[in-house]
């Protein structure tokens, strides 16, 4: 078989900022090293839980040059290029190039409805010629629920077969396992292509069919519990393991709050760092109060692993 051009356990890493709203560099260094060290195969940098779309191009670039400077491995890093301008996907995917990392994420242009097939391709054409480095693997990002704009298994297909090797994978985040069995097809037909879930409830279901792990905004939190359902899928009781790890998606999100902003608040608690809980606008840190709902519902469930 031929191996897959990327595969693990990912976060899409949650970003800090300070009172300003600025990215609070020294804290997201220390976490993307937390992460890594506690479970973590590699970070994706501006992610959706990552707050991608509310931070500019600038940003991300100083970011992504922080987290270099400080010793963290190009090769861990998958770079979010997703942008409602195609020419600055160019711009960010060119900068992550010329800094070593050569895997980007790649959203679909949003914002327009009823985009075809045809448009999408042409998008991403020209993304990748723009680009022009054969070293580039763009993993295309599906998400419907939150871009509005969803992508079909033959269109990746399509792009497969006409950019091989530089498109290089996608992330479901649709949830729908049927969604992922259809992209799980188009990985048989091209292989070393990689589909990555976008929630670890789906993980042991996309390594069975040949997926390559997951991306989960859950990986900020319990990146070590995931990890151990990654390395031992195979094993006997692998189902009842897939089970227990989804207590903290059911407990955090059965509280109704924004998954961001909770994940933001776990973090807080866990590190003792209050900065933690704040978010951009248009997202609101959850107050104290639903914090400490958040905080009890989680409680509540976590002796399911025991």
């Amino acid at each position: 078989m031929t191996p897959l051009s990327l595969s693990g356990v990912f976060a899409p890493v949650l970003t800090p900022v300070d009172e300003d709203l600025n990215i609070d560099l020294p804290l997201y260094i220390e976490f993307c090293r937390w992460l890594l060290k506690t479970g973590c195969h590699g970070l994706v940098l501006f992610g959706t839980n990552s707050e991608a779309t509310s931070f500019s191009t600038a940003e991300r670039m100083a970011a992504l040059e922080a987290v270099l400077d400080a010793g963290i491995p190009a090769e861990k890093i998958v770079v979010g290029n997703g942008t409602a301008a195609i020419s600055d996907g160019v711009d960010l995917a060119r900068h992550a190039l010329a800094h070593g990392c050569y895997r980007v994420m790649t959203l679909p242009p949003f914002y327009y409805p009823k985009v075809s097939d045809e448009g999408l391709f042409r998008a991403f054409a020209y993304m990748a010629d723009r680009v022009g480095d054969p070293n580039l693997e763009m993993y295309f990002y599906h998400i419907p629920q939150v871009s509005g704009i969803g992508l079909s298994a033959e269109l990746l297909d399509r792009l497969a077969s006409e950019y091989p090797g530089v498109a290089a994978g996608v992330k479901d985040s649709s949830g729908d396992p049927e969604n992922l069995r259809r992209f799980q097809q188009v990985a048989a037909a091209h292989p070393g292509f990689s589909v990555f879930c976008g929630t670890e409830s789906l993980l042991l279901a996309n390594l069975r069919g040949g997926g390559a792990g997951c991306i989960s905004g859950m990986a900020n939190v319990i990146p070590d519990q995931i990890r151990a359902l990654y390395e031992n899928w195979r094993a006997v009781g692998a189902e009842a393991h897939q089970e227990q790890l989804n207590w903290l998606r059911n407990a955090a999100l059965g509280t109704g709050f924004n998954a961001i902003s909770a994940a933001k608040a776990l973090t807080a608690a866990r590190t003792s760092a209050a900065g933690w809980v704040r978010v951009r606008p248009p997202l609101v840190a959850l107050t104290p109060a639903q914090q400490q709902t958040l905080h009890a519902a989680v409680a509540a469930a976590e002796p399911v692993l025991a």
